[in-house]
């Protein structure tokens, strides 16, 4: 009977010790974890921290590949995106068909030098609002702000989600 015992000691503490370490990684992650919600372009963080109310200006790549450094300029009517190995290319919208949700600002975009090829559409919303200290300011908080900008190869196909590209961009300021 004591062997018995003695077994079921041994064999409950493993699986004791595995339950009591799983609740502890479960609640340090409930503790230090915060959920975060996508921004809107109207959404208070987002227009508090000086980010513009839409898409156009200037961003830069928000790539670890600092070799690789893609600039998307958004203007009026055009768009063009160049990178650090003088690649650019050259994309022309119709302001008129710009869709502005509360979300997403949805753009059809067609290559500037042939109008049938290249042509994909655009989803961009904001992503973050990152605060700074610069301490050259006097210990003033910056803000930084960043979109996502999908890529999709139709309009059809951003119904579904199914973008074929990705990328995070932040306002140069």
């Amino acid at each position: 009977m004591n062997l018995v015992k003695m077994h079921n000691s041994i064999f409950f503490k493993p699986i004791s010790f595995m339950k009591s370490g799983f609740l502890f990684f479960t609640f340090l992650i409930i503790i230090f974890v915060n959920p975060v919600l996508a921004l809107d372009w109207n959404d208070d963080d987002w227009v508090q921290g000086g980010c513009p109310p839409d898409i156009f200006g200037t961003w830069v790549s928000n790539d670890v590949d600092q070799e690789n450094i893609k600039t998307l300029k958004i203007n009026h009517n055009r768009i063009r995106i160049s990178n650090s190995l003088s690649l650019d290319e050259d994309y022309s919208f119709d302001k008129n068909d710009l869709v502005l949700g509360k979300k997403f600002i949805e753009i059809n975009l067609t290559s500037g030098l042939n109008h049938n090829e290249n042509s994909f559409y655009l989803k961009i919303r904001p992503h973050l609002i990152v605060l700074a200290n610069n301490f050259d300011l006097m210990n003033s908080p910056t803000t930084s702000c960043f979109i996502k900008v999908f890529k999709f190869k139709s309009k059809e196909n951003s119904k579904f989600g199914r973008y074929f590209d990705w990328e995070i961009y932040k306002l140069k300021k």
